[in-house]
């Protein structure tokens, strides 16, 4: 285990000189980058929404700048966004290019002279992960591989599966689609746990300009922080942070599982904070409430045995159609979720049914059959990508009736 670690804290509204102290506290910029070295600046970059969703462009700006100061050869700026977002599976609307330059990173490697990676259109290499838990081996685009150095740059923001997602979870953009897809359930810690065994970031700097509290990761709400958080221990950096939005360390998995098995420190007895104090500029941020029942007016729930991912994506679900102008939204009377649900009698139904998750859809078979086109399913375990799908579909259903808009 690592002695000690140092994370710096500042707090500023110039990102310049608020990043640049940041990272002289640790040592410099220097002491990340030598001459001539590549490096690859790995932000979050998962959706083509403005920030706190995705890691600020000025952030990414000066942290191009900074290393091009103490060298650089090249500075590369890299990511693959979440498929939802991507017309692969029938859902999203945009290329990985497209969300590049919708979020700012075009324009902003222009400006510096960096270089934009869109990593979907590069190559893969296959690694072993020989400690790996979840992971024994995985893809991962080649310039995380081919780069001499990697600066993680997440954002401070909270997640409905893993709590947090910082510095440890962005990791989860350096592997392609059909990857991200495996493993995404409740073993998403490990996973992503796995893959710092084998790419190691020498810098992470946390984007704490704005945080995301509540149903993050893409739809939680803003919350002004004015902070940067930088260290070169990605796991003592992570509990920093998640000590500042009011989470304890040892509360989020990723920080746990880290730890134990050697990584970094979560301990925040063994972590040295620079700067500000957490005490003065922690902020305790509204959690994920993945709660359904008793939330959507007209909208009964059935429960069977539910994991978080179901009632996440079931939320986002309900929250999405309840923003939408659908009619009487699209006639939904009734939830079914989970393991082996009791489900009523089909003559007593009134309206559409969303049955969600393939556990519940395959408990519920019969009833589900029975139903006929009154069973709105989203299917997958968990149901990530049909979540965006239906919504589309009910759009469509629905328009023929009445013109909506979004609220």
């Amino acid at each position: 285990m690592i002695d000690k670690s140092y994370v710096s804290v500042i707090k500023g509204k110039d990102i310049k000189n608020t990043v640049r102290e940041a990272i002289n506290l640790i040592g410099g910029i220097s002491k990340f980058v030598k001459k001539g070295e590549t490096v690859l600046i790995k932000p979050n970059l998962v959706y083509p929404y403005s920030p706190p969703a995705t890691t600020n462009p000025e952030v990414i700006k000066v942290v191009g700048e900074f290393a091009f100061e103490a060298g650089a050869k090249e500075v590369w700026i890299g990511d693959s966004s979440a498929y939802t977002q991507k017309p692969l599976y029938g859902t999203g609307k945009w290329t990985n290019q497209e969300i590049l330059e919708i979020d700012g990173i075009v324009k902003i490697a222009q400006e510096i002279g960096a270089k934009v990676i869109d990593f979907d259109k590069e190559e893969t290499v296959k690694i072993e992960i020989p400690e790996g838990i979840i992971l024994r081996e995985v893809e991962v685009f080649r310039p995380v591989i081919d780069a001499d150095v990697i600066i993680n740059v997440p954002v401070l923001k909270m997640h409905f599966q893993t709590l947090v997602t910082l510095g440890i979870k962005n990791l989860h953009g350096i592997i392609p689609d059909k990857w991200k897809l495996q493993f995404h359930r409740d073993e998403i810690s490990q996973k992503v746990v796995d893959l710092h065994k084998v790419v190691k970031p020498r810098l992470t700097i946390v984007d704490g300009t704005k945080a995301m509290q509540g149903l993050g990761p893409r739809v939680g709400t803003d919350v002004e922080m004015d902070l940067i958080i930088a260290g070169k221990d990605v796991v003592a950096v992570d509990a920093v942070s998640s000590e500042i939005m009011g989470v304890k360390s040892m509360e989020v998995e990723t920080n746990r599982l880290a730890y134990t098995q050697g990584i970094g420190n979560a301990d925040m007895a063994k972590i040295v904070v620079l700067g500000e104090k957490i005490k003065d500029v922690c902020k305790k941020l509204k959690r994920p409430d993945v709660s359904i029942a008793g939330v959507f007016p007209g909208i009964n729930v059935i429960e069977g045995g539910v994991c978080v991912h179901c009632y996440g994506r079931a939320r986002i679900f309900l929250d999405t159609l309840f923003d939408l102008c659908l009619p009487n939204n699209a006639d939904i009377s009734l939830v079914i979720i989970g393991v082996q649900p009791k489900v009523p009698d089909v003559n007593e139904i009134k309206g559409n049914v969303l049955i969600v998750g393939d556990c519940a859809i395959y408990s519920s078979s019969h009833f589900r059959q029975a139903l006929g086109k009154q069973a709105l399913c989203l299917d997958g375990c968990p149901p990530m990508v049909s979540v965006h799908r239906l919504i589309d579909k009910l759009k469509e259903r629905y328009v023929s009736k009445t013109t909506f808009k979004e609220r």
